[in-house]
C-alpha cells in the first residue's frame, strides 16, 4: 500500500524589539540569568501588561509579506498551561483572531517555483528558559535550573496549513521564511540564537485517502539539517507502524540529535485542553485602515522580488535564489560588477565563489575597505580579454584582501600578464615542436591528448605568460590538425 506523508509547521520567530511583550524590560543576550525581569515577567499579583506597539507593526509586516488578510478587529486570549518556565500558569497569546489568515509563501523546490500555504500568522510572549543537569531531559534531570530573562519576549507564529509534502519541502519553507524575516528587518533570523524555532506536524495515510492521518509533533529541532532528519525519521516510523497494523497516537515526540531517532513525550493537547479565553488585562486589538496601509508603504523588496530582479540579469532560478539569500553586501556588490561588466555567470561565479572561498581561507567577514566592485570588474574584464589567466586573477584576488594595491600594480610585479603577440607565440610554438619530434609524430598517428602536453611546453617556456587558447589554437594550426 502506498502511503502519503503530509507535514505542517509550526514556526516561532523571536523579533527583535528593544523591549519585551507586555513590559518595559529590555531584550537581552546573556548567558548571566534573571537580569531582566519585572513583576509581570514572572505573573506576580497585580502585575498589568501592557502592548509592545512595536511588536504588533512587525507582526502585521509579516503578516502582508505573506499575503495574510488582516484581523482588523483582534483580541489577546489565556493560553492556560502550567509549566516550570511559565510562572503565571499561562501564555499570552491569540487563538480564534489571529493578526493575519490565510495566506502563502513563495518557495524555492528542485529548481522550481512552488508555494505554502499559511493558515495563520498571530503574536504570543515567549516563555522562560529551563536547563535540565545531567542528560538535558526533564524525566532524567536531578535538578532544573530557570532563567526568566526570555520570559516576555515578543514573538511571531506563522503556521502553515497540512499541505507540505517532504522533508525537503519544509526544509525550503524554513530557508525562506527565515530570508523574508531578515529582509523584512524583524528578527536576525538566527538559528543558533534561538530567533528561529520551528517544530512539525507529521502524520501518514493511503495515498487515496481524503482524510489525514493521526497526527504528531515533533519538537526539539534546532537546526534545518535536524528538521530534515527529523521528519525523515518520523515518516518512515509511521509508515512502518501503520503497514504493521499498529495504532499512531496523538503525541508530542522529541528529536534525539545524538541517536537520530524520536521519542514519546507525552500526549499531545487540543485547543480545549488550553481552555483559551480572552485575557481580561488587556484591551481588543483594533488596527486601523490607516495603520495597515502604513505598515504596507513600508514593505521593503521581499525574497521573491529579489529573486525576479536577478533573474532579470541572466542568472538561472537556483543562482538566483542562492544570491537572494545571501547578505546584503553580497547582492549589492553582484549589482555593481555585473552594471560594469555584463557578465552574469562570471560575475555570480567569482563572487559566491573565488570571493567568498578566500575570505573564509583568510578567516574574515567582510572584504577590507579598500576592496570595491571596480577592483573585481577589472580582473574579470582583464580574464575576458586574455590579458591575464584565471589563475592568475585567483592571485590577484587574494593579493588585494590582504592590502591596499592595485590591480596592475600586483599584475606588473608578478609578471602575469599573457603575452597575446602571435609573432613570439609562434616562434616558441616551433621551438617546442622541432625539440618534441617524438610527440609530434605520435600526435599525427592519432593521440590527440597529447596536444595539451606541448601546449603546456609553450606556456612552461614562456614562463607562464602565454595564454593557454592562443597557444593551443597557434599550435594546431602549425600542425595542421
Amino acid at each position: 500500500m502506498n502511503l502519503k506523508p503530509t507535514i505542517g509547521i509550526e514556526t516561532h520567530i523571536e523579533l527583535n524589539t528593544n523591549t519585551k511583550m507586555f513590559c518595559r524590560c529590555k531584550v537581552v543576550v546573556t548567558e548571566e540569568p534573571n537580569i531582566s525581569l519585572c513583576p509581570t515577567c514572572i505573573g506576580l499579583p497585580g502585575a498589568l501588561p501592557v502592548p509592545n506597539g512595536k511588536a504588533i507593526e512587525y507582526i502585521t509586516l509579516l503578516s502582508l509579506a505573506t499575503g495574510c488578510k488582516i484581523t482588523r478587529k483582534g483580541m489577546f486570549h489565556r493560553k492556560n498551561y502550567f509549566y516550570p518556565d511559565l510562572p503565571k500558569n499561562y501564555q499570552i497569546s491569540q487563538f480564534d483572531l489571529p493578526v493575519g489568515e490565510s495566506g502563502e509563501l513563495e518557495i524555492i523546490l528542485d529548481g522550481k517555483i512552488d508555494s505554502v500555504e499559511i493558515e495563520r500568522v498571530h503574536m504570543e510572549e515567549d516563555t522562560g528558559k529551563s536547563t535540565h543537569s545531567g542528560t538535558g531531559r526533564i524525566d532524567s534531570a536531578t535538578s532544573t535550573a530557570l532563567d526568566f530573562n526570555r520570559s516576555g519576549v515578543p514573538l511571531v507564529e506563522i503556521v502553515t496549513k497540512p499541505v507540505i509534502k517532504s522533508a525537503k519541502e519544509a526544509v525550503a519553507y524554513i530557508e525562506e521564511l527565515r530570508q523574508l524575516s531578515i529582509d523584512l528587518n524583524i528578527s536576525e533570523g538566527k538559528l543558533e540564537k534561538g530567533n528561529l524555532r520551528f517544530d512539525a506536524n507529521i502524520s501518514v495515510a493511503p495515498q487515496d485517502s481524503n482524510e489525514l492521518g493521526t497526527k504528531v509533533e515533533i519538537k526539539n529541532m534546532n537546526s534545518l539539517r535536524s528538521l530534515e532528519r527529523a521528519i525523515d525519521y518520523e515518516i518512515s516510523r509511521q509508515t512502518k507502524a501503520f503497514l504493521d497494523g499498529e495504532e499512531i497516537i496523538q503525541e508530542t515526540r522529541h528529536w534525539d540529535e545524538a541517536k537520530e531517532l524520536t521519542s514519546s513525550m507525552r500526549s499531545k493537547e487540543g485547543s480545549a485542553d488550553y481552555r483559551y479565553f480572552s485575557d481580561p488585562d488587556l484591551p481588543n486589538m483594533i488596527l486601523s485602515e490607516k495603520f495597515i496601509e502604513d505598515i504596507e508603504k513600508n514593505l521593503p523588496i521581499l525574497p521573491s522580488e529579489k529573486r525576479s530582479d536577478l533573474m532579470d540579469t541572466g542568472l538561472a532560478l537556483e543562482q538566483a535564489n542562492i544570491l537572494g539569500k545571501s547578505d546584503s553586501w553580497i547582492i549589492e556588490l553582484y549589482s555593481e560588477v555585473f552594471d560594469k561588466t555584463k557578465e552574469h555567470s562570471s560575475t555570480y561565479n567569482w563572487i559566491t565563489g573565488e570571493l567568498q572561498g578566500q575570505m573564509r581561507k583568510l578567516d574574515i567577514n567582510f572584504p577590507p575597505e579598500w576592496f570595491s566592485a571596480e577592483l573585481l570588474s577589472e580582473i574579470i574584464g582583464l580574464i575576458k580579454e586574455n590579458k591575464i589567466s584565471f589563475t592568475s586573477g585567483k592571485t590577484i584576488l587574494s593579493e588585494i584582501l590582504q592590502k591596499n594595491i592595485t590591480v596592475d600594480e600586483i599584475a606588473t610585479e608578478n609578471d602575469l600578464y599573457q603575452e597575446n603577440n602571435e609573432e613570439k607565440i609562434v616562434e616558441l610554438v616551433k621551438k617546442v615542436i622541432n625539440d618534441s619530434e617524438d610527440i609530434v609524430q605520435r600526435i599525427k598517428d592519432g593521440e590527440d591528448k597529447l596536444v595539451g602536453f606541448l601546449v603546456g611546453q609553450v606556456i612552461k617556456n614562456s614562463g607562464g605568460s602565454v595564454n593557454p587558447g592562443i597557444a593551443k589554437e597557434l599550435l594546431s594550426k602549425e600542425l595542421d590538425l
